[in-house]
């Protein structure tokens, strides 16, 4: 055993000679004293191990005899460790992005905010920062899945339910919004009756109040059309005045315009087939842009992928590669009919028109009319005439000053006419 070690720290090499001289060279090895820890036959020659440095000694042995040298193999100290430099930095290096990937993956580095509203983003991150769900923070510091979600449903008011999932080194923030379920009238609180747009009105049902106004009556937005403030004494007697519920229903003659402009062209974009991509890569929430060329492209398109690394029964390993795609088009323009134009326009201003309407709104007509602004532009007009109830209930004294002088507008009236 400790030959094979001294052999080996000597240095050894295992030669094969070929040549018909090939046993005279092993003699004369021999003869000079030259360290020969062993021979064998082999196909074509002789194999012997001997000490590397009675090897370059032997030079002029195999020069004299003859014969052709190969090494096989060599087996020396200087040669393991110049097999073995780059394994063991390669090993500490290794070992370190281990210690470092073991250490970040105990932590949060990516905070994912799904099913908000953006007004609600702002207040669903400062809450996570109070319970600590934030980048770099640890994951067993965290508190339990109840109690985040309860800090979460107190910090924002609009949220009917939340929970945390650490996905690996991610966190995903589920949430869901309250629905505000419709208003219910509360037939017992006090209120009057207002226009809830312009309009002229042709018929007025009233079952609890005091009319305002009469049938035939312009009214503007806001205008009272049944006080809830009524009257209660006789003629006479101490003025009395008792809150009450309006209840009506005001069918009136509405008008509606809505307006726009639109183009007569239309923008066509063809792909050249030519496509440049970014990369960012990105490290535990670090992004690094990886080396690119610049876009020459005069118009492209834009388009935005992301890769996530997830490790099975781990998730998500904070190493994502986000690709930015850069795809050149030809831009031209086409020309669009007329009657296309003004049918999608009318479409358009239809549904914006709609959304102004009270339920149960009537058409009694419309019209579409169009000018050219210009050789690319023209304006599309949309007036809609509808029958429909205008009534809307405001709380006592929301239009009070309206409603006092429509009383006055009332009184002049009736005393012009007698």
């Amino acid at each position: 055993m400790l030959n094979k070690f001294f052999k080996f720290l000597r240095g050894y090499v295992i030669i094969n000679v070929y040549g018909k001289n090939a046993p005279r060279f092993l003699s004369i090895c021999l003869r000079r004293g030259f360290r020969i820890y062993g021979a064998r036959l082999s196909d074509k020659g002789i194999l012997i191990e001997m000490d590397a440095r009675d090897f370059i000694r032997s030079r002029g042995a195999a020069k004299k005899c003859r014969v052709r040298v190969l090494i096989k193999e060599k087996h020396t100290v200087r040669r393991a460790a110049y097999a073995r430099r780059y394994r063991i930095p390669l090993l500490i290096a290794v070992s370190i992005c281990v210690v470092i990937a073991a250490q970040c993956a105990g932590r949060i580095w990516l905070i994912e905010i799904d099913g908000a509203d953006d007004k609600y983003i702002d207040s669903i991150t400062a809450t996570l920062d109070e319970i600590g769900v934030k980048r770099g923070n640890l994951k067993k510091s965290l508190p339990d899945g109840m109690t985040m979600k309860k800090k979460l449903l107190e910090g924002t008011d609009g949220l009917a339910w939340a929970w945390v999932y650490i996905d690996g080194v991610k966190a995903r923030v589920q949430v869901y919004e309250k629905i505000i379920p419709p208003s219910v009238v509360d037939k017992s609180e006090p209120c009057d009756i207002v226009a809830s747009c312009d309009g002229v009105v042709r018929k007025m049902t009233v079952k609890a109040g005091e009319e305002r106004i009469r049938e035939g009556d312009a009214v503007q937005t806001g205008d009272l059309l049944v006080a809830g403030t009524v009257s209660a004494y006789r003629e006479g007697d101490a003025e009395k005045y008792i809150l009450i519920h309006s209840i009506a229903e005001v069918r009136a003659y509405t008008a509606h315009t809505a307006s726009g402009e639109y183009k007569l062209t239309r923008e066509v974009r063809t792909p050249t087939g030519r496509r440049k991509r970014w990369r960012v890569l990105e490290l535990f929430g670090k992004a690094l842009s990886l080396p690119h060329g610049n876009v020459t492209y005069e118009n492209y398109d834009r388009t935005e992928n992301r890769f996530e690394l997830n490790i099975p029964f781990f998730g998500y390993s904070g190493v994502a590669l986000n690709t930015v795609e850069f795809d050149e088009v030809n831009v031209t323009t086409e020309q669009i009919p007329l009657e296309t134009v003004i049918e999608n326009a009318k479409n358009e201003l239809e549904e914006k028109i709609a959304k102004e309407l009270t339920p149960g709104a009537q058409l009694d007509d419309k019209s579409v009319e169009y000018e050219q602004t210009d050789n690319e532009t023209i304006k599309v007009t949309v007036r809609m005439n509808f029958t429909e109830n205008i009534a809307a209930s405001v709380p006592i004294g929301a239009a009070e000053d309206k409603g006092e002088k429509n009383i006055d507008d009332k009184t002049d009236r009736s005393a012009a006419g007698d």
